[in-house]
């Protein structure tokens, strides 16, 4: 059974449509396609004939960032391309089927099912996501907004529009001057973007047993400070893979 209902979205989603110059260099205009491609920010893209030859979805910031991604192709833009649209999503509907939470990897036989509650950590490499489950490592053609819609969002949280952590995967995390840090339990860092910090604070709280939430939690969810500190989080649950 499937349900259609509203996508909600922490992003500024923009569709940029391009219709190419015919004179244009055709291998111009390939380097240009996968130059936008490679963008992390782009989340779907399609070439089509008609009114225009080339669309991209992509999920920003704000409009400053939207501009300056036309800013770094503002020569392509202006040698390639015979007219360019550019619309922004208000509101986007999605048809959700319900499904088993999992995902094909590639093996040496074939291709395994892996549960996705074992995986650690997803990381964007380009077109492609690196999927990191205890020892093992992935590497898929996928995109991260997919997995995100993918993944139960009561287990895996977004730290970056590059980084989902498992909420296992994470050892601690750290207040530093005007941002915060992951401590992952492999020993890396991952900066957590600021329009994530909120969301993560409330996911990972540890409450009193007055049913509070921690001091130092109060004080970091309403301020900034600049004394380094660390959060708790929720106990580490052990899973075989």
């Amino acid at each position: 059974m499937s349900l259609i209902e509203a996508a909600p979205s922490d992003e500024m989603r923009v569709i940029l449509c391009l219709k190419f110059d015919r004179r244009a260099p055709f291998d111009a205009v390939a380097n240009f396609k996968q130059d936008l491609l490679d963008r992390a920010c782009v989340v779907h893209s399609i070439e089509s004939s008609g009114a225009f030859d080339f669309m991209i979805e992509a999920g920003l910031a704000n409009f400053a960032a939207y501009h300056a991604l036309l800013d770094d192709f503002a020569v392509e833009l202006a040698t390639l391309i015979e007219r360019q649209e550019a619309s922004f999503v208000c509101r986007r509907f999605m048809r959700t089927i319900d499904r088993d939470r999992s995902v094909w990897v590639p093996c040496r036989d074939g291709r395994r099912r892996i549960d996705c509650e074992t995986i650690d950590l997803v990381r964007a490499e380009g077109d492609y996501v690196r999927l990191h489950c205890g020892t093992q490592v992935w590497l898929l053609h996928d995109t991260m907004h997919h997995m995100r819609e993918l993944l139960d969002p009561e287990t895996f949280l977004t730290l970056h529009r590059s980084t989902i952590a498992n909420v296992d995967f994470i050892k601690r995390l750290i207040h530093r001057p005007n941002f915060w840090v992951a401590i992952l339990e492999d020993g890396s860092e991952q900066r957590i973007a600021k329009s994530h910090v909120v969301d993560i604070l409330a996911a990972l709280r540890t409450d009193s047993s007055s049913g509070e939430a921690d001091p130092p939690m109060r004080r970091h969810l309403g301020e900034s400070s600049a004394r380094p500190m660390e959060e708790k989080v929720r106990p580490v649950r052990i899973r075989a893979i």
